[in-house]
């Protein structure tokens, strides 16, 4: 996930940063300072322009207009695909040399022309969380997809099966306004783990919904220590649905102890499901986004 970027002038001045997740306190000057520092080593060693930096938390994923006028870096999270980010870094630059040429080529230390770039920043440079719903056929994950309206865009792989998709509006946290929700079937993503790889990368929190019965649970179970392996950054979570089905049901502390990850009773045709599961999106949210980013900024 893209936690920050930052524009800084060719004479190492930061012109411009956003943060979308996360802390302000990073030392902007010092960071300012370092990156401008590295880019000069680096040309004086005949080592060329360095497209990305790794640190043990985080990258710095950045690159130079035309003229050399503005270095434009991205903040990403260690495992996040650089490539996805070096998309969002051209499409930032292009974008802010042409509504903001003129100024940068008189630049007078005035950053506060160019804080309209927030409007294009949140819109088209932000990354929102993407939550994957995997399960058997039957289990409620287009259920739960309904709950919530808005658009809901079908995609086809090569197989021509189906992933659907709607983004969910947030309203619980200070700059993340919304939500990505996916959903596939949990045998499909498994045997074409090859094709979901770009998905499988990408995704931040992957929540297996089970039926909670006895028979789904044992080969939703088997499933999932096949996915496990598939992955490389996502959380995995599971909503245990169905528990109004209570001589057949598994509650949620059973099905935690059988799979060993955080589980979320759940009631699709209960009241209050909507209410429901926008908690339960809440605190996969902020364990697996918040937490874990401010942890890392510590």
């Amino acid at each position: 996930m893209i936690s920050k970027i930052l524009i800084i002038m060719a004479n190492g001045v930061l012109c411009y940063s956003k943060t979308f997740v996360g802390s302000d306190d990073m030392d902007y000057d010092l960071v300012s300072g370092f990156l401008t520092a590295i880019s000069s080593i680096a040309k004086e060693i005949g080592g060329g322009e360095i497209r990305a930096l790794n640190f043990r938390n985080f990258n710095f994923v950045y690159t130079y207009d035309e003229e050399k006028l503005c270095m434009f870096i991205i903040v990403t999270d260690i495992d996040d695909p650089e490539e996805e980010a070096q998309e969002k870094l051209e499409l930032m630059k292009n974008q802010f040399i042409k509504q903001f040429y003129d100024d940068l080529k008189n630049w007078k230390c005035e950053t506060g022309k160019f804080e309209v770039f927030d409007e294009f920043a949140e819109k088209y440079i932000f990354i929102p969380p993407k939550i994957l719903l995997v399960g058997e056929l039957g289990v409620g994950k287009t259920t739960i997809i309904n709950l919530f309206e808005g658009e809901t865009v079908l995609e086809l792989d090569e197989d021509l099966n189906e992933i659907i998709q709607k983004t969910i509006p947030l309203t619980d946290f200070t700059r993340i306004n919304e939500v990505v929700l996916r959903e596939l079937d949990l045998e499909d993503l498994i045997k074409n783990s090859k094709i979901y790889r770009p998905l499988l990368d990408s995704v931040d929190i992957i929540c297996i919904v089970t039926n909670s019965g006895a028979s789904n649970l044992g080969r939703t179970q088997r499933l999932f220590f096949q996915l496990v392996n598939k992955v490389k950054k996502a959380d995995f979570y599971i909503i245990a649905n169905f528990q109004d089905l209570q001589n057949t049901s598994y509650e949620p502390e059973k099905v935690k102890e059988m799979f060993g990850i955080p589980t979320y009773g759940f009631c699709g045709i209960k009241k209050g499901a909507k209410e429901r599961i926008f908690e339960i999106i809440n605190e996969m949210l902020r364990i697996s986004i918040i937490e874990k980013i401010e942890s890392k900024q510590v």
